[in-house]
């Protein structure tokens, strides 16, 4: 088969080996996005760049992520049309890049404001160092000279190497910045706030910023979500003497920890072998949080899905006394972001294994964290869209109920950036078409050659 065909196989294990009737059925891929596939791909991906995702109101996808220049790494955005096509309206073609000019930039996560502007958060170097960057888009891609420097604020803690990862938005428009600080054999969690216009808030923590640093040293904000009551959860990692383990932490709209939730504004998770760490973060209706992850099991790593009930304690009526673990059972699984659907049901992004390579994984679970049986094989949809890694990253649900993943492929044999792309695919989030065929038992692997 040439370079750049793909070939669809769908195998099913249901009652064995049967011929897979795909009529729409939850967890397939939905092939009238970038029809006939289901995919795209976007060649050049930085792989050490978070893929963030979010849909506008007028339902186009926005991905933000890292891309190669040739020479370095520059941030990366991309507008997507609900067919998967890139929006011609939006930058260069679909794409907007910055450069700062000094070495690697790189996006991370990102918002999309009412009013349709857009704002992401990463890094950039400094020729010395890397700070922290956010970065505002006005709707069609250009930058919006009314926040910092034409669009740009960059944050330096003390000369020391500062990554931003997560991004929220306030409802006043304020803007919750997470990051990770290091230097001098630590690493420090940081939040910083800012006002619309792109300068730090000093109303919140100290001139703006908020600092949590562990008895040993590294820990690490990752995602961020604002709850309706202003307060701010955020969620990471924290090391102690047992080693890593998933940190949620809960702040007052003033930076100030919030000491009705877990022990002082913190709640930790101890997956038993001192590496743990949480990466994604959503709010239900009824305020409950939840946080996916992963968790080293003694041999390789677990998706972990944990729910907090608002005071910070575990939710017992959620999973294994508020703790969800998938186990692929062949390698390495680790879980990403996660998005809530408006059923209430709990969808989760990351990476399985077959034992030589990762595969792109989605998983999705009931209100009660038993796995949605009527999603893909058994809540689990494996998917390998390269002929090497692939990396389920952030996960959006759309209006119309599909779930939407943006991640990445390595196919390359060594550092070569040309065998790496942004990965973007749509999954069919509900039953459509004859009610004949079921998913639960439909294994969808896409390779290409």
């Amino acid at each position: 088969m040439l370079k750049g065909q793909k070939l669809l196989l769908s195998v099913c294990f249901f009652m064995g080996l049967f011929p897979c009737l795909v009529h729409g059925a939850p967890g397939d891929l939905d092939t009238t996005f970038n029809p006939p596939d289901g995919y795209t791909l976007y060649n050049g991906w930085n792989r050490d760049s978070y893929v963030g995702a979010a849909i506008s109101a007028d339902g186009k996808i926005v991905v933000s992520t890292g891309v190669g220049n040739g020479a370095n790494d520059d941030v990366g955005v991309f507008r997507y049309y609900k067919d998967g096509s890139l929006d011609g309206t939006f930058g260069t073609d679909g794409v907007v890049t910055y450069d700062g000019g000094n070495g690697n930039d790189c996006g991370r996560l990102l918002a999309i404001q009412p009013d349709g502007k857009m704002v992401l958060t990463g890094y950039t170097h400094n020729g010395n160092d890397y700070d922290i960057l956010i970065m505002r888009l006005n709707v069609d891609g250009t930058p919006d000279s009314n926040f910092g420097n034409n669009g740009i604020v960059v944050y330096n803690n003390a000369d020391r190497k500062d990554y931003g990862r997560g991004i929220a938005l306030q409802s006043d428009g304020k803007i919750v910045v997470t990051a990770r600080s290091t230097g001098g054999g630590t690493s420090v969690a940081m939040m910083l706030r800012y006002g619309s216009s792109g300068t730090l808030d000093g109303t919140f923590g100290t001139s703006g910023v908020v600092t949590y640093e562990s008895d040993e040293g590294n820990a690490g904000f990752r995602d961020v979500v604002i709850q309706k009551d202003g307060k701010i959860v955020t969620t990471g990692y924290t090391k102690t003497p047992a080693g890593y383990l998933f940190m949620t932490a809960r702040y007052d709209s003033d930076g100030v920890p919030d000491d009705t939730f877990g022990t002082n504004g913190i709640a930790t998770y101890d997956g038993g072998h001192g590496n743990a760490g949480a990466r994604g973060i959503a709010i239900q209706t009824d305020g409950k949080i939840v946080v996916s992850g992963g968790n080293f099991n003694g041999n390789d790593l677990d998706v972990v899905v944990l729910r907090y009930n608002p005071n910070g304690t575990l939710d017992s009526g959620f999973g294994a006394n508020g703790v969800v673990i998938y186990d692929g059972g062949n390698g390495d699984d680790n879980g990403r972001r996660l998005a809530l659907q408006g059923d209430g049901k709990i969808v989760v992004s990351g990476n399985a294994s077959d034992g030589n390579n990762l595969l792109a994984l989605v998983l999705r679970y009931n209100r009660d964290g038993i796995s949605d049986l009527a999603f893909g094989n058994a809540g689990a949809v494996i998917m390998q869209l390269g002929e090497g890694d692939d990396w389920g990253e952030s996960v959006v649900i759309s209006t119309d109920r599909n779930i939407v993943v943006a991640g990445g492929i390595d196919n390359s044999s060594g550092n070569e950036i040309s065998g790496k792309d942004i990965l973007v695919f749509r999954l069919v989030g509900y039953q459509v078409g004859g009610g004949s065929s079921s998913s639960s038992g439909c294994f969808i692997d896409t390779v290409s050659h």
